[in-house]
């Protein structure tokens, strides 16, 4: 059932969660800062626009990567600081998420640019 205190609890936890990220991860500023500059880098470019949806697709998609392993590495650091098999997988894990879909925003912004200059 549609409740405004349940929408405004939910949106303060986002705000949360993403000051949280933002404060204590370098790699989630890191990210915003590629997200930005591919949005700004097609905002110049002007490919077509299924192309642009691609990219603004996949920088989401990178941001949500992020998070996920920032909400993985905090659970894991809380159950354990001490080295552990399975926890350093679990982390690996995570690492590996971000840098696919890094790896898939770095093709498409190379499809950008050859289909920009390739006219």
């Amino acid at each position: 059932m549609f409740s405004p205190q349940r929408i405004w609890n939910a949106f303060t936890f986002t705000r949360q969660g993403l000051k949280s990220a933002w404060q204590t991860e370098a790699a989630f500023r890191d990210n915003i800062v590629m997200v930005l500059s591919a949005q700004l880098l097609c905002l110049w470019l002007q490919p077509v626009l299924w192309l642009w949806l691609m990219v603004a697709f996949a920088n989401a998609l990178l941001l949500v990567a992020e998070l996920l392993n920032t909400g993985l590495e905090y659970i894991v650091d809380h159950i354990s600081l001490d080295k552990h098999d399975l926890l350093g997988r679990a982390k690996d894990v995570g690492s590996a998420a971000v840098f696919i879909m890094l790896c898939m925003n770095t093709l498409l912004l190379l499809v950008v640019i050859y289909q920009t200059w390739a006219q």
